[in-house]
């Protein structure tokens, strides 16, 4: 049985507050169906799946980073629900065993029940940039907007990567599916000195008014307001 660490949600607000850089990449289904060969795009559909996505993204959990690199995985609860755990558990068995798992649902949890502002403050505070579709320019707490392609925006990965790879000291957050765990895991060696690389998913959504998850919802104008205060 996969073993998970939940530090919780102050653990990573506290390091961006006391200047500690680290990495934050979250696997979900959308990635194991990938990995495992399970389906051809997203179950959103935003992302259509090729070989050298699901080499890089094998890559990225095989060899991966040094340092405060933070691996995590979506619910495993949600992943045997739709019986893709016990799958993905026989191939981290003989690919990547020694990887250490972080819960990954620690950020939507908070904004889901209104205990994202610890997190929201520490940003706020730190030059933010948010690497994501066009709609996330209406959140507040962004000082730079990176845009992608709602879909498939992997065919831009090299393009996106060379404008990240020349910042430093900033709070980079990924909306940007499969793609961005290969962006984190390729930049964490070029910029992880002074950046915090943390994958938010869909996550700032509904901040923008955009509804992508059923759990989004639940996020309503009150929820928002007392998360973003």
């Amino acid at each position: 049985m996969m073993d998970v660490t939940a530090p919780g949600l102050a653990f990573y607000a506290d390091r961006i507050k006391a200047g500690k850089p680290f990495a934050f990449v979250r696997y979900g289904n959308g990635e194991w169906d990938c990995i495992l060969g399970l389906y051809h795009t997203t179950r959103s559909g935003s992302q259509r799946f090729t070989p050298d996505l699901r080499d890089a993204l094998m890559d990225s959990l095989q060899a991966p980073r040094a340092g405060d690199y933070f691996t995590a995985m979506q619910s495993t609860n949600f992943l045997k629900r739709v019986r893709i755990l016990p799958w993905a558990e026989r191939w981290l068995m003989v690919n990547a065993p020694r990887l250490v798992w972080h819960d990954g649902e620690v950020f939507a949890r908070a904004s889901r029940h209104g205990q994202l502002n610890p997190l929201v403050k520490a940003m706020r505070a730190r030059h933010t940039i948010i690497v994501g579709p066009p709609w996330l320019k209406k959140l507040s707490l962004a000082d730079e907007l990176i845009p992608v392609r709602s879909h498939n925006c992997w065919q831009d990965v090299d393009k996106i990567y060379r404008k990240l790879a020349r910042k430093a000291d900033s709070v980079i957050s990924f909306s940007a599916g499969p793609a961005a765990k290969v962006l984190i895991w390729r930049l964490w060696p070029e910029i992880g000195k002074s950046c915090w690389l943390v994958d938010l998913g869909s996550v700032w959504d509904p901040y923008c008014g955009v509804q992508s998850r059923h759990y989004h919802k639940h996020v309503n104008k009150a929820m928002i307001k007392r998360n973003m205060a």
